[in-house]
């Protein structure tokens, strides 16, 4: 058995020990005689009633009696305390007792158990008590070690002395009935039932017929039980408890944290808030200091600029003055001149006339070479084309490459033709991997659609090599028939009749007979291969065959095997090895081609490039020999024009030298003029700028020297240049209205903000529309006064709170982190728990499978199993282990689910078989008991008779001890596999209780027969 994940379930205070005698007090109609328990054995438990047959005897009280001393979990004791368990105390109306004989019903009773190990029962007996009440506690248990069972001679002493025993025991290990079956016998349960009583809430139970009522989860829950595995679902359980509760805790702080932040942040939005406008009038104020110093510095440059300029725009003035005087002398000085114009205008018309021809000249010249040009770029284009010419003509060259062409598309033909071989001998090859080769292979697929199983002939067909000359031309036209099973030809026929006409069908034997000599197959087809061999004569030399009374004649001589699939594998993978090979050598041949054409176009174009670049060699020597010859014409153009442009410049110089130095003069004595004004007029409007730049009053506003100005503004590394008076200005602007906005003036008419702010807020606006050039008449300190003043309220309480808060987040997140990481590692051990527990019950159940089906076989059945699948919880859901039983009901049939229609007694067979499947596979049965009631009602008599020894194998083989109640029509099948017969008497329905219950069996085991035998004797005059 598969290795728990976990330790071995605790078998409790009772261990190993096994039920060797059960002891009952005002239950039903039982009498309190000890009855013993032959332990390891199929116990038939019968008896005779009022009726004169078993029911009524009360065989089921005692059964009842035995499942809740052994704490059967359908009692549910865990949840009920018990309460159902009183319904088994003696009550004179229940038990049909004559009002006559005036019997009172009683409000407690007992039930005792004696336990022992086989190996030294003397010293290792233990007595359980079970004390059953109308009244809560409604059942408790206590125990003690050895012998503690009442043995006076009566019936009545001995129920006296039960209430004395009890008593003995004490209650410092009293039981309750929720801890009972723990306590006493492990996690594994000891006792598992079918009982037929109105006691207990009916539950679907693998001992029932009830078994096709029960879901698959439930039969998973049930064989693990079985095997005693409840507690590793348990133990998943209680650690998955623990991951959702770490996660609920988690989700919980997260949410508190959640909230809190929301009610925090309400706090932390008001204090940065504040913060933000402390920090913006910072900003503003250290602006406005800096708008000061700016705005003086700029002021004193200013200043210094223009008193340097005013100097020397008066030393300029005073030269201008020389200047006028000096240009006024010198116009007067010239004259008038006369012929110099008649000599300038013929010069210029002799030098026009002689750039006109020079610019013909030179666009002859032009587009020659443009020519000549176009010429060279042909014939560069055309060099690199003639590379590798061999010297063949065009015509040549045309033919060969026409060759080529026609060698190149029949390699393709052919590599195309060599790819479709492959396809063909690929796709045989995977049809005959499959069996589906073929026509046969057609017809297969076809009848597999509508669930026909068929086989081809030759497929499954194997022939010695000796046999292959004779059988080969026998099987031969018979390459496409398939088999189909008897009950199917007819149907396969009426498929294949029209969707593949010519199909051969034939049927397989019913039975398995022996095949012909040096014929192997799995296939039934015997009497065909017969009929075959007798009609199919070979021929004297072997080389053929003859049905005479068909005169057909059909050759062999086949190179290659004919039949089985291995055989005909090899050669397909043959045929696609050939086929493949003759694809690469038609590829190789098309790339042969392709570099042949290739290099025929090359060729033919090399000569077609030779032929052009002869004709381009002889166009350009002609067109050469014009340059050349008119090259000299445009140089002796070009050096007459530039002679007499030169002549032209001599005339035009003497003709304007006159005039032009007299304009000259009268120009220069006007512009000097103008100078000087302007001189004038430029030192008045400094003399104005002077003033306006206020320097002195800018460093009253300023309040300190200029090198402490400069210092302030100097620029960091890296800032680009120095700020101007208009942006600090702004920038003081723009944080005094940031400042409001975060204190929440935002200048929303009626606001609620005070008559200091609202004060605040008109000095804001009126500071907005002041000139930053000019001097200033609202100071920044006078409009950030009110709201200074709030801040400076606020700024402790801020402190306090922002501090507070901040402790608090690191807590609740700390908190959070270390919940986040109990989360995650319980997750872990959960995953990793549940990997063991799936692996270990997989296998569980792959062993109670495997029991099942080799139960089902050695009880004439046809095989059954188990399909399991494992659906994990997801949050607080249980663990389902989803089994569903199957079996055939017949040998070629398909295994069949528990749900299906079928008789009561396959079903109870296969409910019973699964029970001791479970039992087989459990490693853990030592000292358990199995209780079925009405064992083999529904059973058939050859059901019934291996039900029976299966029982009895079953107990033998895992120590188990199965009691089983039998009506009158088991109990001679079951006498003779039982090891001991349990007879209940009752009589009469006129005697109160029953007589004293009779015991027949056989225990091997003398040291345990000597620790009970007084107690069992006690009270039985016959013993």
């Amino acid at each position: 058995m598969t290795t728990p994940p976990t330790s071995d379930p605790s078998r409790g205070i009772v261990g190993n020990r096994q039920l060797v005698g059960v002891q009952t007090f005002d239950i039903a109609r039982l009498t309190a005689h000890a009855v013993p328990i032959v332990p390891e054995t199929f116990i038939a438990v019968s008896g005779l009633g009022p009726k004169d047959d078993s029911n009524g005897s009360g065989k089921t009280s005692f059964l009842i009696a035995v499942s809740l001393l052994l704490a059967d979990p359908q009692w549910r004791l865990e949840v009920n305390g018990g309460r159902h368990a009183s319904g088994i105390l003696f009550r004179p109306d229940a038990a049909g007792v004559d009002q006559a004989h005036h019997a009172s019903p009683v409000t407690h009773g007992y039930i005792v158990g004696v336990f022992a190990d086989p190996a030294d029962p003397a010293t290792s007996s233990l007595t359980v008590w079970i004390r059953i009440a109308t009244t809560a506690p409604y059942l408790q248990a206590n125990w003690t070690e050895g012998l503690h069972v009442a043995d006076a001679p009566t019936d009545h002493e001995r129920s006296i002395q039960a209430d004395a025993l009890w008593r003995e025991l004490g209650t410092r290990q009293i039981l309750s009935a929720r801890a009972m079956a723990e306590k006493l016998y492990g996690t594994a349960p000891r006792c598992l039932t079918y009982l037929d009583t109105a006691l207990r809430p009916p539950v679907p139970s693998l001992l029932s017929q009830q078994l096709t009522e029960m879901e698959p989860h439930e039969i998973g829950r049930s064989l693990i039980a079985l095997s005693g595995m409840t507690h590793l679902l348990e133990e998943e359980e209680d650690l998955r408890g623990q991951a959702l509760e770490h996660q609920i805790n988690l989700d919980k702080a997260q949410t508190q944290h959640a909230q809190a932040l929301l009610a925090e942040e309400e706090v932390m939005s008001g204090v940065r808030a504040r913060e933000a406008a402390r920090l913006a009038l910072q900003r503003g104020h250290e602006a406005w200091r800096r708008y000061l110093a700016a705005s003086f510095r700029d002021a004193h440059h200013r200043d210094q600029r223009i008193a340097e300029t005013m100097e020397e725009e008066r030393q300029a003035a005073a030269t201008v003055a020389a200047l006028a005087q000096d240009a006024e002398d010198h116009v007067t000085s010239f004259g008038s001149a006369a012929e110099l114009a008649t000599q300038e205008s013929e010069a210029r018309q002799r030098w026009s006339d002689a750039q006109q021809h020079a610019r013909e000249l030179s666009n002859k010249m032009t587009e020659l070479t443009t020519r000549q040009a176009l010429l060279r770029s042909q014939r560069t284009a055309l060099l690199p084309k003639a590379q590798g010419w061999d010297g063949c003509d065009c015509a040549t060259t045309a033919a060969r490459l026409e060759q080529r062409r026609r060698d190149h598309t029949k390699a393709e033909q052919q590599c195309v033709e060599a790819e479709n071989t492959v396809t063909r001998a690929r796709t045989h090859l995977h049809n005959v991997e499959r069996g589906r080769s073929g026509k046969a292979g057609r017809a297969i697929d076809l009848l597999s659609e509508h669930h026909i199983q068929a086989h081809g002939l030759l497929d499954q067909l194997n022939v010695d090599e000796a046999a292959r000359p004779v059988w080969e031309p026998r099987l031969a036209p018979w390459q496409d028939a398939i088999v189909v099973e008897p009950e199917h030809e007819e149907k396969a026929r009426r498929l294949l009749h029209t969707a593949l006409p010519g199909a051969q069908i034939i049927s397989a034997d019913v039975g398995q007979e022996c095949l012909p000599e040096g014929i192997h197959s799995t296939l039934n087809v015997a009497r065909f291969l017969g009929t075959l061999q007798k009609r199919m004569i070979p021929s004297a030399d072997s080389t053929a065959v003859r049905d005479q009374a068909m005169a057909l004649t059909v050759t062999g001589g086949f190179a290659a095997p004919l039949a089985g699939r291995e055989t005909r594998l090899r050669q397909a993978r043959d045929d696609l090895a050939a086929a493949e090979q003759g694809a690469t050598e038609a590829t190789e041949a098309v790339t042969a081609a392709t570099a042949a054409l290739t290099l025929a176009t090359t060729q033919h174009a090399a000569a077609q490039a030779a032929e052009e670049l002869a004709r381009l060699s002889i166009r350009e020597n002609d067109l050469q020999t014009q340059i050349d010859e008119l090259a000299g014409r445009v140089n002796k153009a070009a050096h007459d024009e530039q002679e007499l442009q030169q002549t032209w410049k001599e005339a035009v110089a003497r003709h304007a030298s006159h005039e032009q130095l007299l304009a000259n003069a009268k120009l220069k004595l006007d512009a000097i003029s103008k100078a000087l004004k302007e001189r004038h007029r430029s030192l008045e409007a400094l003399e104005r700028q002077r003033r306006q730049t206020a320097s002195s009053q800018w460093q009253l506003q300023w309040g300190g020297t200029l090198e402490d100005a400069v210092h302030l503004l100097d620029p960091a590394p890296d800032q680009g240049r120095l700020p101007r008076p208009a942006a600090l200005h702004r920038q003081a602007e723009d944080e005094l209205r940031k400042a409001y906005e975060h204190y929440g003036v935002d200048g929303t008419p009626g606001a609620e903000v005070g008559e200091d702010l609202r004060a605040g807020e008109e000095m804001m606006r009126a500071f907005a529309d002041t000139d930053p050039a000019g001097l200033p008449s609202l100071t920044f300190a006078d409009v950030a006064a009110p709201l200074d003043n709030r801040l400076a309220g606020h700024r402790d309480q801020d402190e306090v709170a922002a501090a507070r808060i901040t402790h608090d987040q690191h807590a609740r997140e700390q908190a959070i982190a270390e919940l986040t990481t109990g989360v995650a590692t319980s997750l872990r051990n959960l995953e990793t728990l549940q990997d063991m527990i799936e692996k270990h019950l997989d296998g569980l159940f792959a062993q109670i499978s495997a029991a099942f089906n080799d139960l089902d076989l050695r009880g004439d059945g046809y095989g059954a199993k188990l399909e399991h699948i494992s659906v994990r919880p997801q949050g607080a859901g249980d663990w389902q282990w989803q089994v569903i039983p199957r079996w055939k009901r017949s040998r070629s049939g398909g295994f069949v689910s528990y749900r299906e229609n079928a008789n009561s007694a396959q079903v109870k067979v296969h409910a019973i078989l699964l029970v001791l499947a479970a039992l087989l596979a459990d490693s853990q049965t030592e000292g358990r008991v199995l209780i079925l009631d009405e064992l083999g009602n529904s059973l058939g008599e050859v059901n019934r008779k291996d039900m029976l020894v299966a029982l009895r194998d079953v107990a033998r083989d895992q120590h188990l001890t199965i009691l089983g109640t039998c009506q009158d029509s088991v109990l001679a099948d079951a006498a003779d596999v039982c090891g001991e017969l349990l007879w209940f008497v009752h009589a009469s329905a006129a005697d109160i209780i029953n007589q004293p219950t009779n015991v027949w069996a056989f225990d091997s085991n003398g040291a345990r027969t000597q620790l009970t035998e007084d107690w069992i004797t006690a009270g039985r005059t016959h013993a």
